[in-house]
């Protein structure tokens, strides 16, 4: 199966939330794409984006939604 188009769902500089909402998508059999952009020498200083297939991110949106809620 060809993915056409990935659409960013997600963005954080916080490696811990992003592992949490990857995990979460994974379990709801979202495919997860995971881009890391370095800003600096560091790693604190990397910015995650989430990406899905353009044709999962409604669903996706719902997901983290949902879990940004239960918090």
């Amino acid at each position: 199966m060809e993915i056409d188009m990935w659409t960013v769902v997600f963005v954080s500089q916080d490696k811990s939330k992003i592992d949490k909402i990857l995990k979460l998508l994974e379990e709801n059999k979202i495919m997860t794409m995971l881009k890391t952009s370095s800003e600096g020498d560091f790693e604190v200083d990397n910015t995650y984006e989430i990406l899905v297939p353009q044709t999962e991110l409604e669903t996706a949106q719902a997901v983290i939604f949902d879990f940004e809620l239960e918090k």
